[in-house]
């Protein structure tokens, strides 16, 4: 387990009690120190940082849910009832949420305003593209449970995890920037209406450039529409020069998009969307993570 880091248990069984989204609440404060209470839904990564990003004492409780606690080759979940405490970390320290989570967490120096900060910037950019494309209902939380299952498949470092999740959320964030009429456009577009929707991309990882938490993400953003060969935008690249969390997202936003309705032509079924992966394997997508993705449906791991 991570130098600095203690992990403890408490014998006997509690009911989880499931919760669907992901808040923080400020329970109380007496000078430094802080206790929140957190739910987080599953499937998300999160992390504590090391002494030298945020130095402090943070105790962590389990109420309900499980978390999937990785370092090394060393894994241990935790449930209820379980907690862990550090008073700085060497290195930053990584959980999976294997199970919607409600914790409690003391913490000296305060966090809370900049957790909430965090969370609710992350929220509005979210809720901001999916009320500004109606196509994308649902879209970006597929994408993130996807995305992280090929992230895991193909071993990416815990870090990568993180942005591989945040990016494909938020990876449509810059069609805030392009008119309704060409989002939600029922037939073809346009040269000039594809040139302004091609630079969605470029407009997500500007937004997201300046914010300190999200900056791996952006580059991913701004990179998830470039294709294996180099014929992708807006930039050209091609091949390891792209990014893996955005060649990641580019395999899962291409299979969520061939299997959901849009205005301009009916879904495929999946077993048409995974032979047209397959097909453009090499090309459009990286082998490899097509060759992962189809994997993980062959395993009925995605409803």
């Amino acid at each position: 387990m991570a130098e600095g880091l203690t992990v403890g248990r408490r014998d006997g069984g509690q009911e989880i009690v499931r919760k669907t989204s992901t808040t923080l609440e400020l329970l109380a404060r007496h000078g430094t120190l802080e206790v929140t209470r957190q739910r987080i839904a599953a499937e998300k990564v999160l992390y504590l940082d090391a002494a030298s990003e945020w130095e402090g004492f943070e105790f962590i409780y389990l109420l309900a849910g499980r978390l999937l606690l990785k370092n090394d080759n060393e894994a241990v979940t935790l449930g209820p009832g379980d907690y862990l405490y550090h008073r700085g970390l060497p290195e930053r320290v990584h959980f999976r949420v294997a199970e919607d989570v409600e914790l409690l967490m003391f913490a000296s120096p305060p966090s809370f305003h900049l957790m909430q900060g965090e969370i609710q910037e992350l929220m509005a950019l979210a809720t901001t593209v999916e009320e500004k494309d109606e196509s994308t209902a649902g879209h970006c939380k597929r994408l993130e449970r996807l995305a992280l299952l090929i992230g895991e498949r193909l071993g990416l470092a815990d870090q990568q995890l993180v942005t591989v999740s945040y990016a494909a959320y938020l990876h449509d964030i810059g069609k805030v920037n392009v008119p309704d009429e060409i989002l939600n456009k029922a037939g073809p577009l346009a040269d000039a209406e594809r040139a302004q929707m091609e630079r969605h991309p470029l407009y997500g990882e500007e937004m997201l450039d300046g914010k300190m938490f999200l900056t791996e993400a952006a580059r991913v953003v701004g990179a998830h529409h470039e294709r294996y060969d180099g014929s992708g935008y807006p930039k050209g690249l091609a091949g390891d020069a792209i990014p893996i969390e955005a060649r990641i997202v580019a395999v899962v936003d291409a299979y969520d998009a061939m299997t959901s309705e849009r205005p301009y032509r009916g879904a495929l079924s999946e077993a048409q969307a995974r032979e047209e992966l397959r097909k453009h394997a090499g090309t459009q997508f990286d082998p490899r993570v097509v060759t992962a993705f189809l994997a993980i449906l062959e395993r009925g791991h995605v409803s």
